[in-house]
């Protein structure tokens, strides 16, 4: 196996583990985890706590009961029902849009970059979306069950997941009892989220689906409650073995198969790294994952500090998410999210709407987040970032002024060339192509030096829009 010491350990790479770990930082971030040593950065990153994290919004328990109550009052003619129905409906849409701007700033937090990026691959590989759950507390409830066990043994998770409220309506898996087990959801379960497709039989989905059964949602708190006379109690075989199993005794047998290991594996380095990885790679991580009982906070320490992690197929050949892309920016400009009512179009436009992915199989990734227009709504979004997002919440005299010190402190804009280089470290992950190096000295071939905020901006905005901004 590879060794870490063949890691050539430096600013670059130390930038690199930020963007990919979490959601990037300053220079200053990189040199900080360079004077740590590569494991002791990595060490840094897992077990950094988040700090000052805003609180979610409050969501309501009894969600799916009111609303039956509302609509029964819409039969029966009641003349303030209908008024009364839209204006829960319109509290619920607002709460609903206040979890997506929530979760976009718990991003943003300072210390919350590996945990944030690890929730969102969950969110990803468990995609459940509100266009069919409808319940803002079901939704909210999931997330922060990624978030608070998203780091440890995925036996757990995925035992809570089948589970899990929101999932068992997206997945119709509450309807599920002895009389009609729902194939589909053991399917999915099977499929998507622990062994992929190929790696089961019929017969294991017909027998996992008589494991799931029983379990269904309390509409008046929102809870997953399990009721005995709707689960099948008799004997299953499943992936040989054979017993009275319930859920978690599925989860325990699906989770002991081989290939859940490697699936995984395979999946979280894809998801960090590159896609396609070598076989070899796969069965490397995946042996490391099953000796320490399929926890992904280990199994990410291992993704961190291999060779492969650093390589040139691995260095800026990710294509930013739009939410990457989104809290990276802001990060690195040093100021908040751009304002809810511009960052969650933004998103929609670009494809990631947080809670919303599109399938069960989640977002596509990679090169499927950019097209022409997606490119261009990206550069033009540029700008909005020096003017549109508020600057950091810093006591001094000009709020705006201290952003961009902290973006090209003084001793930086002395000359063309050093301002430059030290924008090109801030905001790019490779060098700048002719086009873009063209433009930015446009720019600066006009300034004065040593130059005003107004240059610093101007460059950066050339930076932030360029091609080359969109590769992590």
């Amino acid at each position: 196996m590879a060794s870490p010491n063949e890691i050539k350990w430096s600013s670059a790479t130390a930038a690199h583990l930020l963007r990919r770990a979490g959601f990037g930082g300053r220079p200053e971030d990189a040199e900080g985890l360079v004077a740590a040593g590569l494991e002791g950065a990595v060490d840094r990153l897992l077990s950094q706590e988040e700090r000052g994290l805003p609180l979610p919004p409050v969501t309501d328990p009894a969600e799916e009961r009111r609303r039956r109550e509302l609509r029964r009052a819409l039969r029966s003619e009641e003349p303030a029902a209908r008024r009364e129905f839209g204006a829960y409906n319109r509290a619920m849409s607002e709460t609903f849009e206040a979890m997506r701007a929530w979760w976009l700033q718990c991003m943003r937090a300072d210390g919350a970059g590996v945990r944030e990026k690890l929730t969102l691959f969950w969110h990803g590989h468990f995609a459940t979306s509100q266009t069919k759950v409808r319940f803002n507390h079901l939704m909210l409830g999931q997330n922060e069950t990624f978030r608070r066990l998203g780091t440890g043994p995925f036996g757990v998770l995925c035992a809570a997941m089948v589970r899990d409220p929101a999932m068992l309506v997206w997945l119709d898996g509450r309807q599920s009892q002895a009389k009609a087990p729902n194939e589909n959801f053991s399917r999915e379960i099977l499929e998507l989220f622990t062994l992929g497709e190929g790696h089961y039989t019929e017969e294991d989905i017909r027998e996992a689906a008589r494991c799931f059964t029983g379990w269904t949602v309390n509409p008046a708190n929102g809870q997953s409650v399990f009721v005995p006379r709707r689960h099948d109690d008799g004997r299953k075989k499943l992936f040989g073995q054979a017993g009275k199993f319930g859920a978690e005794d599925a989860v325990e047998v699906i989770c002991a198969q081989p290939r859940c290991a490697e699936f995984l594996a395979g999946k979280l380095w894809e998801f960090y790294a590159y896609p396609r990885p070598e076989p070899a790679l796969v069965k490397s991580l995946a042996a490391h994952y099953r000796k320490t009982g399929l926890h992904t906070g280990e199994l990410l320490r291992m993704i961190f500090t291999r060779p492969e992690f650093y390589s040139p197929r691995a260095r800026a050949t990710q294509v930013k998410s739009p939410v990457q892309w989104m809290v990276q920016a802001a990060r690195e400009t040093g100021r908040q999210l751009l304002p809810p009512g511009v960052a969650l179009p933004l998103a929609a436009e670009l494809g990631q709407n947080l809670f919303m992915p599109p399938s069960v199989k989640g977002w596509d990734g990679g090169t499927a987040w950019v097209n022409s227009a997606t490119l261009i709504r990206r550069s033009n979004t540029a700008l909005l970032f020096s003017t549109a997002a508020p600057p950091l919440p810093l006591e001094v005299q000009s709020l705006d002024t201290a952003a961009w010190a902290a973006v090209a402190p003084r001793e930086v804009r002395a000359d063309p060339v050093t301002l430059g280089r030290r924008l090109e470290e801030v905001f790019l992950a490779v060098p700048p192509a002719p086009a873009t190096l063209q433009r930015l000295q446009a720019v600066l071939e006009h300034a004065d030096f040593p130059c005003s905020d107004e240059t610093v901006r101007e460059a950066s905005v050339v930076l932030l829009g360029s091609p080359e901004y969109n590769l992590c």
